[in-house]
């Protein structure tokens, strides 16, 4: 195991106690983290299991540092989480990017959704490990072991202000820090499955179709995603009216961005699109019924996927 059931408990009492004062980090200690697609979300709830890269059949959606991918091949044999969320790969990945943005990679998570994995029940596994720093660029074996442990710096694994120039690089790489487990990591230890808005919530609902999770909810007190990129902050159906207002990102804005439009209602589905600038639109050109189901893209990503609720729903 990667350590003993009473260490993984004094970690817990220990840094809750230390991150209470911090609402947006006071529940990290308790879990550990994998965030993804929601595409590739429903695959593994549907599964039961997130599977490492290499015995994943079908890749979709791979937002893995393609650069570094290859640096630490053993690394593919492992279910890979971070300690905490918001960290370097959810900058990176994390909502949609405009296409002036230079650090645009594609496919990036346009709808990210966040297993929340028990802390205790997975770092007691007999199959898990931990990893100082980020597991694919540093090559180091998988630690386990109560020992091993106290050398992680959760001072910095745990460190969310702006980093000093000095130790910019240091920190970052901290946060980076993983738990791993061998193979595969069934979904027995699982805590949550978090959507970033209500609007993403019923996307990955209607995506998962029949199959049920009775372990979604809505990030709290923004706790899990940094919010950088676009994604719907409302949307609603009015006066027989689509209305949607979507949320710009915070780096590389510009006036207007492409938002694409398709509706099924019982025919052909309908496509439109237009250049807007992030305000609270309807869309009187694509009339449907309130039972029509609706696919928005902005950017060339798709934000939404389901039927319009009735009633605003602001992200706050």
């Amino acid at each position: 195991m990667a350590i003993s059931i009473g260490r993984a408990r004094r970690h817990i009492k220990d840094w809750t106690a230390r991150l209470a004062p911090f609402p947006t980090r006071a529940k990290w200690p308790l879990h550990v983290f994998h965030t993804c697609q929601v595409e590739v979300a429903v695959e593994i709830i549907k599964a039961g299991q997130i599977k490492c890269r290499d015995q994943v059949d079908n890749l979709i959606c791979d937002v893995a540092n393609q650069g570094a991918l290859w640096n630490n091949p053993n690394a593919h044999n492992y279910v890979r989480l971070y300690f905490r969320p918001k960290n370097g790969f959810h900058l990176k990945t994390e909502g949609v990017k405009s296409t002036t943005d230079p650090y645009r990679v594609d496919p990036h998570m346009s709808v990210p959704i966040a297993f929340a994995f028990d802390f205790e029940k997975v770092l007691t596994r007999a199959d898990t490990g931990f990893v100082a720093g980020n597991f694919a660029k540093g090559g180091a074996a998988p630690a386990t072991g109560d020992g091993d442990f106290e050398s992680l710096n959760f001072d910095l694994i745990y460190h969310d202000a702006p980093p000093p120039r000095e130790k910019m690089e240091e920190i970052h790489n901290w946060r980076m820090s993983e738990v791993v487990a061998k193979n595969a990591l069934p979904l027995t230890d699982l805590s949550y499955v978090i959507c970033r808005t209500p609007h993403e919530e019923r996307t990955l609902r209607y995506l998962l179709g029949t199959h049920n999770c009775p372990s979604i909810i809505v990030e709290q007190k923004g706790s899990v995603f940094m919010r950088r990129g676009i994604f719907v902050d409302e949307i609603y159906w009015s006066s027989d009216l689509l209305r949607m207002r979507f949320h710009a990102p915070t780096v590389y804005p510009k006036d207007k961005y492409t938002v694409t439009i398709t509706c099924w209602d019982g025919g052909n589905p309908k496509t439109q699109s237009w250049e807007l600038a992030p305000s609270l639109y309807n869309f009187p050109s694509l009339r449907a019924s309130k039972d029509a189901i609706w696919k928005i893209e902005i950017e060339g990503c798709m934000v939404y996927h389901d039927r319009v609720p009735s009633l605003s729903g602001l992200v706050a």
